[in-house]
């Protein structure tokens, strides 16, 4: 981790509609979980995965899914607790480019304006 970011590359197509398959990703820790966002987390079978969030239920579980048909269903990823995720994503490299997600810039620009 460097400046609270993580990086790691994407093994799998689960995700390939938002993230392609053999891509970079960056992340970094959150304490704002928006639905629809892009997370990596670990999972007790699967390892670390990259999903899309779905719903924070009554619990405060977590609940994923991903972008393709192979991926593993949001009913067998199960509920996530909150110290299981590492962090948002913010960054993707492939080779079609490069994709930042456009929360990360509001982020910067509201930071700007308390210093």
């Amino acid at each position: 981790m460097f400046f609270k970011l993580s990086f790691f590359k994407v093994d799998g197509k689960s995700m390939s509609i938002s993230v392609p398959e053999n891509s970079f990703v960056v992340s970094r820790p959150v304490k704002k979980f928006e639905e629809n966002a892009l997370f990596i987390f670990t999972h007790k079978f699967y390892g670390k995965l990259i999903k899309k969030l779905v719903k924070v239920d009554s619990e405060t579980n977590f609940w994923f899914k991903g972008d393709s048909q192979e991926s593993v269903s949001m009913e067998k990823i199960g509920p996530i607790n909150k110290n299981k995720i590492i962090g948002r994503v913010i960054l993707c490299i492939s080779e079609k480019g490069i994709k930042i997600f456009l929360w990360f810039i509001f982020v910067l620009f509201k930071a700007k304006k308390n210093y």
